[in-house]
């Protein structure tokens, strides 16, 4: 199953069939609306990437506890960003990104996200309005369509999630628009990068994809869009962090660049060693790459930090670190061993109803199948299919109750993008 990194923040997670396009069907759509690349103007006046007095500390606190998911805490700094400057949208867009990252958490899960979702989209349209009063003042006006920018395009992102194509792009668009305008007045802004660089390399990539909404994403820019997000990687003031996942994201997934995303993950652990969230965007290198040992290996390594120091807000994963494990064993052709992965990860999760565990069900009824053992392999699939649906769960569940699957099937399964 080598899907999008589950604890990245996505633009996609999952394949696109099936949704309908929400745009009007007398909807026009302009190519790119003019927006050409973001060219640097050099000449152009520059000042650091700063906020007010004691801001910068706590959102540089708020960050590192939200990538190392403590997200009550993270709140708490970010909630005082506001508290101390409540006209600037610095503190809002924080929250916004912080209810990302919740929701992240928790993607695999179908329902009791409403009250995350609303809390995103309150803040996010908060920092936008917020913004807009800045730029209607003539007040700080880089840092004004940095937020704006960022807001939408990080809107533009959720509905993405959601497969509401016709809103990521609008929303997408509106935010590429505006870090134009922020690095045309202030080129030292180099996280607006990581956004404009986001819809240039996703607006080229995913349209083979995406069947109607193909028509939205035009004129993207595969290679600049790389270039744009290692910008902000490199000199980047807040977004170094985010757009390293991006990267890990990109050459994994789509490049298949698997030298250059080893060396991001690598260069994310030397960062902090004892983040585990870190460990797991190696592990989901490793599947992309078919290293199956190495898959074992990582997953291995990480149950056996996890029990010398368990880390907060990662256990809701945990099943599928033992889900990719069994994964591995599969494709090795470790059958029993496989189906023991799988049983561990369904028996020891705190969190049943996470899609993780209806994939440990379904994989576990495959493993049994390979094993000869289809009466038990039954038992696996009705649970499967009765589950709430997660990236085609049911499809494969009702097939295994219709046929056994064949290695063959199975390894097709673990593998498709």
């Amino acid at each position: 199953m080598t899907r999008t990194l589950p604890l990245i923040l996505l633009f996609c997670a999952a394949p696109a069939a099936a949704q309908p396009l929400d745009a009007p069907a007398t909807a026009e759509v302009r190519e790119d609306d003019e927006l050409g690349p973001a060219l640097v103007d050099l000449s152009a006046s520059t000042r650091p990437f700063t906020l007010s007095p004691g801001a910068d500390e706590r959102y540089d606190r708020g960050i590192a506890l939200m990538y190392r998911l403590e997200f009550d805490r993270a709140q708490r700094e970010f909630e005082e960003i506001v508290r101390l400057s409540p006209e600037s949208p610095a503190g809002y867009f924080a929250l916004a990104a912080l209810a990302w990252w919740r929701y992240s958490q928790n993607f695999d899960v179908q329902s009791g996200l409403d009250a995350v979702e609303k809390d995103f989209m309150t803040n996010a349209d908060k920092a936008i309005e917020l913004s807009e009063r800045m730029v209607d003042e003539g007040r700080d006006l880089d840092q004004a369509y940095f937020f704006m920018g960022s807001a939408y395009g990080l809107e533009g992102r959720w509905y993405a999630l959601k497969r509401s194509w016709w809103r990521a792009y609008t929303h997408g668009r509106k935010g590429r628009k505006y870090l134009k305008k922020c690095v045309a007045l202030n080129p030292a802004v180099y996280d607006a990068y990581l956004g404009l660089g986001i819809f240039d390399y996703y607006a080229a990539t995913l349209p083979g994809t995406l069947g109607l909404a193909a028509k939205l994403f035009v004129g993207g820019d595969r290679r600049r869009g790389i270039e744009y997000v290692k910008l902000a990687r490199d000199h980047g003031r807040f977004f170094k962090l985010e757009a390293r996942f991006f990267l890990i994201e990109i050459y994994s997934m789509h490049e298949k660049d698997f030298k250059a995303a080893y060396a991001e993950c690598e260069a994310l652990r030397e960062l902090d060693p004892t983040n585990m969230l870190f460990r797991v965007g190696e592990i989901m290198t490793h599947i992309q790459a078919k290293d199956w040992q190495g898959v074992l290996d990582e997953c291995e390594a990480f149950l056996g930090a996890w029990q010398v120091k368990p880390q907060q807000g990662l256990e809701q994963q945990l099943a599928m670190i033992y889900l990719s494990a069994g994964d591995a064993l599969l494709a090795l052709k470790r059958y029993e061993e496989a189906a023991g992965w799988f049983t561990t990860g369904i028996m020891k999760t705190a969190y049943p109803e996470k899609g993780w565990v209806t994939y440990c069900y379904l994989r576990r009824a495959q493993a049994l199948d390979l094993l000869g053992r289809r009466e038990e392999a039954l038992i696996d699939y009705r649970i499967a299919a009765d589950r709430p649906n997660f990236w085609d769960s049911r499809k494969y569940a009702r097939a295994g109750l219709k046929k056994a699957p064949d290695y063959g099937e199975v390894y097709r399964q673990l593998t498709e993008d």
